[in-house]
């Protein structure tokens, strides 16, 4: 992929566990990482979304690429993402809360002094403290309400495309979760045929009426 990617541990959230790749020192630092911290043997890598001058490029030669806040009085833009929460009543989906986030430092048109691509290209604000506590960098946050928001340039379409997406997704977890429990009895060999993360599946599997008592483990691959 030409050190141009998106390496994600699966079972992480809050931005934990996302890894920006665009030179030979980021993936040298995750292969760092992943050696020293962790124990699954499974990722997921994706494309990459940047620049339209250093996004990945896909096999038919086809590229996305972020075109970013509207520029400031600086001539900067920035990575920004939305965030859309519906609920489900009894006569559908509704829309419950719209926001969206911005990344810490503008997108630049070139890779040439990038040192950590995460603060250009990740969104997420949660931020780890001192004392090894959560927090939250609100400054990043871009609410409906205020005037900010219109830096994101978006327009009714889009907002319509955001609430069509977050009712699909939602429904596919559902209709996966029903795949998952039949007659009130989870489905272990469909959960191990999609994940086929032997050492995740150590971790979280336990059989039925055995308390805490874990599953025969299941032998790790040799392969990275």
């Amino acid at each position: 992929m030409g050190y141009i990617a998106v390496i994600k541990v699966p079972y992480s959230n809050a931005g934990q566990g996302v890894f920006t790749i665009t030179s030979k020192e980021e993936l040298d630092g995750f292969l760092k990482w992943a050696e020293e911290n962790q124990s699954y043997d499974q990722f997921i890598v994706q494309a990459l979304v940047g620049n339209a001058t250093w996004s990945s490029t896909g096999k038919d030669g086809s590229k996305y690429y972020h075109v970013g806040t509207v520029p400031n009085v600086k001539n900067n833009t920035y990575v920004a993402d939305l965030r859309m929460m519906i609920c489900a009543t009894v006569t559908g989906f509704e829309p419950l809360a719209i926001y969206a986030r911005r990344a810490r430092l503008p997108l630049t048109e070139t890779l040439n002094s990038v040192e950590d691509s995460w603060n250009m290209l990740g969104t997420n604000l949660s931020i780890k403290n001192q004392d090894g506590t959560w927090g939250s960098d609100t400054n990043r946050l871009l609410l409906m309400d205020r005037k900010d928001f219109n830096r994101l340039g978006i327009s009714l379409d889009d907002l319509i495309d955001g609430f069509i997406q977050t009712v699909l997704a939602a429904s596919a977890i559902d209709e996966m979760a029903k795949r998952m429990l039949k007659a009130n009895h989870f489905q272990v060999d469909l959960f191990t045929s999609l994940n086929k993360d032997p050492s995740f599946i150590n971790e979280v599997m336990v059989l039925p009426g055995t308390g805490d008592e874990e599953v025969e483990p299941v032998a790790r691959s040799s392969t990275p």
